[in-house]
């Protein structure tokens, strides 16, 4: 299993389906931290220009996590979020990617 390649292939999809609007992927959780096992899902931010919807945005990509999950045999847990929301929210969980979060 790579996870590395599981993310190059999720970013770049994504980069197919939203073009000038996706801003950033961010790794967080166990990943970014390193202290990851092997059952421990990928957390991904997609950070988005623009409304951001959350349920339409993860309709918009299931078919892509879904492909990656069965390829790579992981499981990636996608959070999309709005440029203006990811750089100015203060909730515990923004606060955190944004802390520990890094470039995916």
């Amino acid at each position: 299993m790579s996870v590395q390649q599981a993310i190059r292939q999720f970013k770049q999809a994504v980069k197919e389906i939203y073009g000038s609007r996706l801003k950033q992927v961010v790794l967080y959780g166990s990943w970014a931290r390193g202290d990851a096992s092997k059952e421990s899902d990928i957390d991904l931010m997609v950070v988005l220009s623009g409304k951001v919807q959350p349920g339409l945005e993860l309709d918009r990509m299931i078919d892509v996590i879904t492909d990656i999950n069965l390829e790579y045999d992981v499981l990636i847990s996608v959070l999309p979020v709005s440029e203006d929301n990811f750089n100015t929210l203060q909730s515990p969980l923004l606060l955190n990617v944004r802390k520990e979060g890094v470039p995916a």
